[in-house]
């Protein structure tokens, strides 16, 4: 599949998703926003891959945010055609990273600002380097965050801590980003590539439909009592007991050998 402004690979059941506008700090427009919705689609049914990569081109930026340059496009808009676009093109991507089956690893190699902020909160697992830095970056332009950040970020951070940097807008350091838990892992900015392909290597390794069902009951869960997790879960256990997956993980547990899961 060919694109313009970004690039999808797939190789050993691993997707890398690249935001690829380095000369615009990766920055985001129409263009990018449309090509980004159908890659993370095509990602989402294929049943080969079993994790997902989403990082950006280049040593100085994830994301840029919005691209000013776009900004002549939404002159002749009105607050009803704005309000349709932003639903489902701009939160399309946020809701497809949210709801995408397999895990999603956010690879943040520098500025992460604006949805560039908010797309990584919709991932399962973040690591930053040095250069990682974050920027709810809307209300500087007396906009409120506009990709998810109100739902997302006080899930990871919780509401206080999120508040205080949606009002304001501040610069997020990736050392305060791994202390209040935005980053899971912070490495150096050449260690970064490889500890996140080691990172989403370890996981294809794992049973994929296990993973699946982790996810989706670990989410859900944020929204239900124990007793309706406890009933989604009994029901994950007793289909994954019948897996041939777990006739593999027991025969490779007695036999001292890795497993090599088929998902099925």
């Amino acid at each position: 599949m060919d694109f313009e402004t970004i690039k999808l690979e797939k190789q050993s059941h691993i997707a890398t998703l690249t935001l690829n506008r380095p000369d615009r700090a990766n920055s985001v427009n129409q263009k990018m926003m449309l090509e980004i919705n159908t890659a993370l689609s095509d990602v989402a049914y294929d049943d080969d891959l079993r994790v997902l990569i989403f990082t950006g081109a280049g040593t100085k930026a994830f994301c840029g945010g919005g691209d000013i340059a776009d900004d002549e496009l939404y002159a002749d808009w009105n607050m009803e055609q704005m309000r349709k676009w932003v639903r489902k093109v701009v939160h399309g991507i946020t809701e497809k990273l949210w709801n995408m089956p397999i895990p999603t690893i956010a690879s943040i190699n520098g500025l992460a600002v604006g949805g560039g902020f908010d797309w990584p909160c919709a991932c399962d697992i973040r690591i930053g380097c040095e250069k990682t830095r974050f920027m709810a970056a809307q209300i500087a332009t007396a906009i409120v965050p506009d990709s998810g950040a109100c739902y997302l970020l006080p899930r990871i951070v919780g509401s206080s801590t999120a508040l205080d940097i949606l009002y304001t807008g501040r610069w997020v350091s990736a050392e305060e980003s791994l202390k209040i838990g935005l980053l899971n892992k912070l490495v150096s900015s050449e260690e970064l590539e490889k500890a996140t392909q080691e990172q989403a290597e370890m996981i294809a390794k794992s049973p994929p439909i296990v993973t699946r069902f982790v996810k989706q009951l670990v989410y859900k869960g944020l929204n239900t009592d124990l007793s309706a997790n406890l009933d989604m879960t009994a029901a994950a256990t007793a289909i994954t007991m019948f897996t041939k997956d777990h006739e593999e993980g027991v025969a490779a547990w007695l036999e001292k050998r890795e497993p090599i899961y088929k998902g099925q």
